[in-house]
């Protein structure tokens, strides 16, 4: 459970909840900086984060593991911190991971609109990134044989399964652009690389200023950032989720897991 703190936190900016996997794991301290940029400090950040994150299972890499987004205890934090005076401002990116662990569309989507459904009670302004369609369209066997043995080694899927499965789910998710205050981003191809899921070092502030702009950040397109190495590490070392099993052993950390020195706190699920 949260804190007490939380119930008296007064907002002047609004929530931000993020949900995702290695992107947005890799990328959240450049996020956090455009954040800073464009937004009145202090911030409440809430994510639900984590390299080969599931949105609806326990997921594990390597002695790690998390629980499925839908089930991790972001959902009975964020809303004891809304004082209803400002829209929450929510991401929903790094979808794809359920494919490879060979979930169905329809499952990956329930888990999808479960979590809408609960960002929604909150009005929350909502934006979600679509799979990368056109940079696996160019993936060739050799390579998804490459990645899948690295990432995600004990599922059997085919190339041609999952590009038929990707475009399904990316015209599903492209649906919820009709409802109000949801934005669907489609992935250009200029944001990848050799590698056809995680993003270019390169293309990494331009993209996640494309991907924010859709909250209608006034002052974003003026902010400058720059990428750094050792922000793939930070969350990492930095962030611990109040929930996760290290070699098998349940682990539980209070939130928010950091305080930083302008009054910004980021709880981590």
């Amino acid at each position: 459970m949260p804190p007490p703190e939380l119930h008296e936190i007064s907002h002047t900016s609004p929530p931000i909840i993020l949900l995702g996997a290695s992107n947005l794991t890799r990328d959240f301290p450049l996020i956090l900086r455009l954040l800073q940029s464009s937004l009145q400090s202090p911030l409440d950040i809430y994510t639900a984060m984590g390299h080969g994150r599931s949105y609806g299972n326990w997921s594990r890499v390597l002695y790690r593991a998390l629980p499925g987004i839908t089930r991790c205890e972001l959902w009975d934090a964020f809303p004891l911190a809304l004082n209803g005076k400002t829209t929450p401002l929510a991401l929903l990116t790094d979808i794809g991971n359920d494919l490879i662990y060979g979930q169905s569309t329809e499952t990956i989507l329930s888990w999808v609109a479960q979590s809408i459904q609960q960002l929604r009670e909150h009005q929350a302004q909502i934006t979600i990134t679509l799979l990368p369609e056109e940079s696996l369209a160019r993936l060739s066997s050799w390579r998804f044989e490459l990645t899948r043995r690295l990432f995600f080694p004990n599922n059997p899927a085919s190339l041609a399964d999952l590009k038929e499965k990707v475009r399904e789910l990316n015209q599903s998710l492209s649906a919820f652009a009709d409802q109000d205050q949801i934005s669907v981003v489609a992935a250009s191809q200029e944001w990848y690389g050799f590698d056809p899921i995680h993003y270019r070092y390169s293309q990494r502030v331009h993209l996640w200023k494309t991907i924010l702009s859709h909250w209608e950040l006034p002052e974003l397109s003026r902010m400058t950032a720059r990428n750094h190495w050792l922000d793939s590490f930070y969350a990492i070392t930095r962030l611990t989720p109040s929930t996760r099993r290290q070699w098998g052993k349940l682990q539980q950390k209070p939130q928010p897991v950091r305080i930083l020195d302008e009054g910004t706190r980021i709880s981590v699920f």
